[in-house]
C-alpha cells in the first residue's frame, strides 16, 4: 500500500491574465502555501525544462473547442517516460472533457519522476500543485454555487472565514477568465513516480470510460492516479481550517464535508461527502489526523471498500481514494463526478448519465 500524497496547500501566485481576486498562490502536496510573483510562465516548471537534456513533447490540448478543455504541457522529463505513459494521462483528461461542459481551458504541466522540476516524496505515486487565491470569498463562492442548485444552511457555515480557491475552479465558477491556452495561464502541476527501485510497476492500460482493467498484483493503475491528480488541480482539495497567512482557511469542498446532518466537519478528522446538507452520505473522507494522507480523499487505509462511495463497481478502487493498493483497477465513481460538479463543473448529458 502506498500513500498517494495527493493535494494540500502550498503557495500562491498571480495568474498570467490577471484577476480581480487578487494575489495568487501555489499549494503543494505537503500542504505548504506561499505567494508567487511574476508570470506563471516563469514558475519552477517552466525553468526546470531548460536544465534537462531532452526536449519536451509538444503540449496536448484535449477536448473540443468551445467546450471543456485540458491542456497537458509535458515537462522534459516526459521524453524519457515509458511507452504508454502519455496516452494514459491523455485518456484521463479526455474523460473529464466528456463529463463537463464549462467553456474553459485548464492548463496543467505534467512530469515523469518529478513535479514542477522538483523531486517527489519517496512514497508518492502521484503529486499535484495548484495555483489559487486566498481571501474572504465565502459569499462569492456560495452565490456562484447556488446558481447550480446547491444550498448552504449548515449550523456552522464558516461565513466570515478565509477561503482558498484554485484558479481552475475560479474559471469553472466564472470568476476569472478561462479561455487562455498555455503556460501564461497555468493552473497547476502533476507528477508521477517512476517507481524505480520499489519492486512495483505501472499498468499503463487506459481508456476514456473512467474505469480500467489489467492491473497486475505488483502494479498500480497509472490512469487512476492521473484522474486523481487532475481533479486536485480542478479544485478537489480541502483545508478544514489550516492556517494560511495566520488565518484559518477553508475551501469550497469543505462546505460539502459533514460530520452529521446539518453540521459541517471542518476539522480534518474525516466526515462524509453530501450535497443535501448532510442528509445523504455519498462517500467517507479520509481521517488525515489519524492516518495522514489528504483530507479531501476518500477513506482507504484499511481496504478499497472503506470509502463507501456511491456507484463504485465491486472489486474496483475509487480513483479519489487517499491510499492506493497494488493490483487494484481504478474507477471514477458516481460520488467522484458529483463531487466535481459540486465544485462548479457543469455536467454534460454524458456526465449526468454517469452520475
Amino acid at each position: 500500500m502506498f500513500d498517494t500524497w495527493y493535494g494540500g496547500p502550498s503557495s500562491f501566485l498571480e495568474h498570467g491574465n490577471g484577476s480581480s481576486l487578487g494575489q495568487e498562490y501555489l499549494i503543494n502536496d505537503a500542504g505548504d502555501v506561499s505567494p508567487v510573483h511574476g508570470s506563471v510562465g516563469g514558475s519552477s516548471g517552466g525553468s526546470s525544462q531548460s536544465t534537462q537534456s531532452s526536449a519536451p513533447p509538444a503540449p496536448t490540448l484535449v477536448g473540443t473547442g468551445g467546450g471543456f478543455q485540458i491542456d497537458l504541457i509535458w515537462d522534459s522529463s516526459v521524453a524519457n517516460a515509458p511507452s504508454g505513459f502519455m496516452q494514459a494521462v491523455i485518456d484521463a483528461a479526455q474523460y473529464y472533457t466528456t463529463l463537463f461542459s464549462n467553456r474553459i481551458v485548464i492548463n496543467i504541466e505534467v512530469g515523469w519522476g518529478e513535479i514542477a522540476g522538483s523531486s517527489m516524496a519517496a512514497n508518492a505515486l502521484g503529486e499535484s500543485e495548484s495555483y489559487g487565491y486566498v481571501g474572504n470569498y465565502y459569499s462569492l463562492i456560495t452565490n456562484a454555487l447556488k446558481q447550480d442548485g446547491y444550498s448552504f444552511t449548515a449550523s456552522n457555515e464558516p461565513t466570515s472565514a478565509q477561503f482558498w480557491l484554485n484558479t481552475a475552479e475560479a474559471k469553472a465558477l466564472g470568476l476569472v477568465s478561462g479561455s487562455t491556452v498555455g503556460t501564461s495561464s497555468l493552473d497547476g502541476y502533476i507528477g508521477f513516480s517512476s517507481l524505480s527501485g520499489t519492486g512495483y510497476s505501472w499498468n499503463f492500460a487506459a481508456s476514456v470510460s473512467g474505469s480500467n482493467s489489467g492491473t497486475g498484483a505488483n502494479q498500480f493503475n497509472l490512469e487512476a492516479v492521473a484522474m486523481h491528480e487532475i481533479s486536485e488541480v480542478m479544485g478537489r482539495i480541502e483545508m478544514e481550517g489550516a492556517s494560511v497567512n495566520g488565518a484559518k482557511t477553508y475551501t469550497p469542498l469543505d462546505l460539502f464535508n459533514f460530520s452529521s446532518s446539518g453540521h459541517l466537519e471542518l476539522s480534518g478528522g474525516g466526515g462524509y461527502f453530501s450535497t443535501n446538507d448532510g442528509a445523504t452520505k455519498l462517500g467517507i473522507y479520509n481521517d488525515a489526523s489519524a492516518y495522514s494522507g489528504d483530507i479531501a480523499d476518500w477513506a482507504s487505509v484499511s481496504s478499497i471498500t472503506q470509502s463507501a462511495t456511491q456507484g463504485l463497481l465491486k472489486g474496483y478502487q475509487d480513483d479519489y481514494d487517499a491510499f492506493a493498493w497494488p493490483g487494484a483497477n481504478g474507477e471514477v465513481s458516481q460520488a467522484d463526478i458529483l463531487e466535481d460538479a459540486a465544485l462548479g463543473y457543469n455536467l454534460t448529458i454524458a456526465g449526468r448519465n454517469a452520475a
